[in-house]
């Protein structure tokens, strides 16, 4: 579990360990599980629009593509993904994507949290569909309101 200064506790029988980690770690592994080429640049929280936006920076400088390596020949202008909501606060993710340049032609490569052309993240197209089809196996039962 998670503590307020950031630590990760972790039981086992009859031993406790504390591993000390940053919140921008925390933040890391919760939002872009399994990719270690994003990090986390900057998180804002907006209290009155109860939003927190999180801009997310490539963190190298070249692009490996079908098993090339091409240098960054520059990014596209910043995008915004709605992500699964963090406590009350809905959630945006904010990026460039990175684009390189391939023979003639500039191509773009996507951005790993997010299908081609939508506007929510992975998790949080998984989340709605899950949302949709509960919803909908809800029908026949008695109650008037969805369970979410």
């Amino acid at each position: 579990y998670f503590d307020r200064v950031g630590q990760i506790s972790v039981a086992f029988p009859h031993i406790f360990v504390v591993i000390m980690k940053r919140q921008e770690d925390i933040l890391t592994k919760l939002l872009l599980q399994n990719n270690d080429d994003w990090e986390i640049d900057r998180v804002t929280c907006d209290d009155s629009a109860d939003e927190i936006h999180i801009t997310l920076k490539y963190r190298h400088d070249t692009i490996h593509v079908d098993g090339k390596g091409f240098p960054i020949s520059d990014f596209r202008h910043k995008r915004s993904w709605r992500h699964l909501d963090m406590w009350q606060y809905k959630t945006i993710l904010e990026a460039r994507a990175r684009r390189y340049r391939d023979g003639d032609g500039i191509k773009s490569v996507p951005v790993p949290w997010v299908m081609p052309n939508s506007r929510l993240s992975w998790l949080m197209e998984k989340n709605g569909r899950n949302i949709t089809v509960h919803q909908e196996s809800d029908k026949d039962c008695t109650s008037s309101s969805p369970v979410l």
